[in-house]
């Protein structure tokens, strides 16, 4: 895969999750690229017109060629230790969008984020991967350890002219802090949405 196409993938899944969570929240703000508690976000969205819910969603790409049988086992070991890491706390990174082989390294930087949901969005333009079912270990690795919160798994699939987001794991709400609701204030307080319903 080119660095041309890598990109122009990575720019319509943005564009597919941003759709995702404007269908699933009430008037949300949507951004693109975002920042979040010093880490990049590739698509953020606060419900409510900027007063609710955050939620954050990371990519990682998966290129075709390997068969399902092989894939399969493999992202799901992957995506197993992502979870596991998934609540420390994050350094700062750059906003390049890693291969489904780094998933572990990039749930190191999200783990412990003060959001109220989280996401990890696998993108691929391989049919085969809409197949792909977790293993009991990830599913039960994406709670939180008290149970309060869930990290979500979502597949974005680009083998269609028009990408569309399977949800594989539904996520579930992890505790509300100060922190998250000042951090909220101060990202619609200072950046423009992507996406937003104006009055």
């Amino acid at each position: 895969m080119t660095s041309s196409t890598k990109h122009l993938d990575v720019g319509r899944a943005m564009n597919a999750l941003q759709d995702y969570l404007i269908r699933k929240l009430h008037i949300p703000k949507v951004y693109i690229d975002a920042e979040w508690n010093g880490l990049p976000v590739q698509v953020l969205a606060i419900d409510r017109a900027g007063v609710g819910d955050v939620h954050a969603a990371w990519m990682a790409l998966i290129y075709p060629g390997a068969p399902m049988r092989i894939v399969s086992p493999l992202l799901n070991s992957e995506l197993t230790n992502l979870m596991e890491k998934i609540k420390s706390a994050p350094d700062h990174a750059n906003n390049e969008i890693p291969d489904a082989d780094e998933l572990p390294s990039l749930l190191e930087k999200i783990k412990s984020l003060p959001l109220h949901y989280r996401y990890v969005a696998i993108v691929g333009n391989d049919p085969e991967v809409r197949n792909f079912n977790p293993s009991d270990e990830l599913t039960r690795k994406s709670f939180a350890e008290d149970g309060v919160g869930r990290v979500g798994l979502l597949f974005v699939d680009l083998s269609e002219d028009d990408p569309s987001v399977r949800v594989i794991l539904k996520a579930e709400r992890f505790r509300s802090s100060k922190e998250i609701v000042e951090l909220a204030d101060q990202l619609v307080a200072e950046h423009t949405p992507n996406w937003e319903v104006r009055e």
